[in-house]
């Protein structure tokens, strides 16, 4: 199953139904004063009574978003019908308010039919406005992502991206999208409840994808009816939308309800899960192991989406990659794959790593902040005001393509990381992972497995473009990068495009079967023991 091809798992933010929900909390919301007569951010001109509503599109919304922070700052405003909209293109403004000022501007805008009927015990906490379970979720993971980086999961991501190699030398590069979307799920599924994948035909696997679309097809503001006209709630009876949300959750609480039992009394009681690290938490309702679920959802989709960038820029700027696969050779040999041990010598890998999650970054307009107090920002020697219940973006498509930062910023160019020795350059910073109290709590594990994935793949074979023929046209498939290439969505994935995996010799073919061979395979190794208190 490809993933990210899916089109209900693109998760769409629809512009008209973004301004209308923007109108709906306009009305329920206190409206704020501009503080001592401080202007608004700069943004376009718009209409009387909609602002401008009808200058955004209903895709590609981040290279408009883009667009206006390139003519107008670093922190600029839009109007969609009387309600405000803030877009943050600039590193320093996205430090300045989301960090420095996370108190203000660390929620989330709430959409009703999610807060009422698809999540109402706030489980996916990473979507929703800050509460009790956002805190305990944030409190927890930072213990789980510190021992990612004290390497406990490393054996455990080797091994899933060595099952995929194997793969794609099998196939050649056949399938090769649903081989990385494969080792990014079971990845996650495994280290999270014990669930390991290797074929990605697995009933819990098809039953976790299938949750996850069903899930961010109904958190879309254009999912019902309800989230522009919520007094259609007060109607008793099972309407559609209480039935889509019911049956929903009944699907998804079973396959957790299963997955956590797994984790905790079946076959992965024996590991350090991490949803047994929340269960040992837990309190007796039993309600914050399941916030795992939110972690699980957000880690398998934006992996595999990079490593799918990663794959199309090999073919469309292959000029490094024989630079990437020397230094590989010259660390790691040819008799043996690449390991996590040797990240530290190969500081050209690392560079690639950066630059694929700049050069087409997985949310490409960021998770929306909603402001909860009314506030006055100074940006580029002049202050503006920002209203309470303001929606947020920090627009990484702006941020990691200001052209002050990144020279021919749309190529992908990985030695802009390094310095003239050859080694990263000091002052690393990405919007990639969010800012503040909302930048995503596994960043750790998600840069790990795609620094593996992209050693592995280089170190094993030559990718390239296919002479496939395109059905669509009749004519041998076109590559390129613009917008037509991606979804244009929230997670901006690039539509499926053929690529050839080529062994690099016959050695390099033996060596990764006698690695499959002789690698260890029982979980129970792979994971950490789980440490009783």
């Amino acid at each position: 199953m490809d993933a990210l091809s899916t089109p209900q798992v693109q998760l769409a933010v629809p512009a008209l139904a973004l301004a209308v929900l923007g109108g709906i909390y306009l009305f329920r919301s206190p409206s704020s004063s501009n503080a001592a007569g401080r202007p608004l951010p700069p943004g376009p001109p718009g209409l009387p009574l909609i602002g401008n509503l009808l200058q955004v599109p209903g895709t590609h919304l981040a290279t408009y978003f883009k667009h206006v922070c390139q003519e107008y700052g670093g922190l600029a405003s839009l109007n969609l019908a009387g309600f405000p909209i803030v877009l943050i293109g600039d590193m320093k403004a996205a430090k300045e308010v989301l960090e420095k000022r996370s108190a203000k501007f660390s929620s989330r805008p709430s959409i009703p039919y999610v807060r009422g009927h698809v999540d109402p015990s706030e489980i996916y906490w990473g979507v929703r406005e800050q509460g009790p379970s956002h805190f305990i979720a944030r409190k927890l993971t930072v213990g789980l992502m510190s021992a990612v980086r004290a390497g406990e999961t490393d054996a455990l991501q080797w091994h899933e991206t060595l099952i995929s190699m194997t793969h794609l030398l099998s196939g050649g590069g056949k399938d090769w999208a649903k081989h990385l979307d494969r080792t990014s799920a079971s990845m996650v599924l495994t280290v999270a409840f014990g669930l390991h994948c290797p074929t990605g035909e697995e009933e819990e696997f098809k039953e976790v994808m299938d949750c996850l679309a069903m899930f961010i097809n109904l958190c879309t503001p254009s999912a019902s009816i309800i989230n522009v006209l919520p007094f259609l709630d007060w109607i008793p009876g099972p309407m559609p939308w209480r039935t889509r949300a019911r049956e929903y959750r009944r699907r998804e609480d079973a396959l957790y309800d299963r997955l956590i039992k797994n984790a905790v009394e079946g076959s992965g009681s024996g590991m350090n899960t991490w949803s047994a690290v929340f269960a040992r938490e837990d309190k007796p309702e039993g309600d914050q192991r399941r916030l795992m679920n939110q972690f699980t959802g957000a880690a398998i989709e934006t992996t595999a989406l990079s490593m799918h960038v990663f794959v199309l820029a090999a073919i469309l700027y292959p000029h490094w990659i024989a630079r990437a696969q020397k230094e590989i050779d010259a660390v790691v040999g040819p008799d043996r794959l690449p390991t996590f041990k040797d990240r530290p010598s190969l500081p050209f890998v690392e560079a690639l790593v950066r630059e694929t999650l700049r050069w087409r970054p997985a949310a490409r307009f960021g998770v929306p902040h909603q402001s909860t107090e009314d506030d006055i920002v100074e940006y580029d020697g002049k202050e503006y005001f920002i209203q309470k219940g303001s929606i947020v973006f920090a627009v990484s498509w702006a941020i990691d393509h200001d052209k002050e930062r990144f020279a021919n910023a749309d190529a992908f160019i990985p030695e802009r990381y390094l310095d003239d020795k050859g080694e990263l350059k000091s002052g690393y910073e990405t919007s990639a992972f969010g800012f503040g109290r909302r930048v995503c709590p596994g960043a750790p594990f998600a840069e790990r497995a795609l620094w593996i994935g992209i050693a592995m793949m280089l170190w094993a074979f030559d990718i390239r473009k296919s002479d496939e023929v395109d059905p669509k046209t009749g004519k041998v498939f076109e590559y390129g990068d613009g917008d037509d290439a991606f979804s244009g969505e929230f997670s901006n994935a690039p539509h499926h495009f053929p690529a050839v995996f080529e062994a690099r010799s016959a050695h390099h073919a033996e060596v990764i079967r006698q690695e499959w061979a002789d690698c260890e395979k029982d979980l129970n190794v792979l994971l950490p023991q789980r440490k009783e208190r």
